[in-house]
């Protein structure tokens, strides 16, 4: 999958998460977005819709891992 064909489903899944949390994603965090959302590309994905889920889940797994940490 092309770098332009992963880049819709990266913009996608940091405007929706920006919509529901209310606050921008730090530049670290787009990257590791970028990186999950690329790995899952390579392993197969193609579907834009389903990178967009992913990136989604990905994107909320870190935010549980940040909370647990700080607890």
């Amino acid at each position: 999958m092309s770098a332009l064909n992963i880049a819709k489903p990266l913009a996608r899944a940091i405007n929706i998460y920006r919509s529901m949390t209310r606050h921008d994603l730090d530049r670290q965090t787009q990257r590791d977005l970028a990186r999950h959302i690329k790995k899952i590309a390579e392993q197969g994905t193609q579907d834009p819709g389903r990178l967009t889920v992913h990136g989604l889940s990905y994107l909320r797994a870190r935010e549980r891992n940040a909370k647990e940490r700080k607890e």
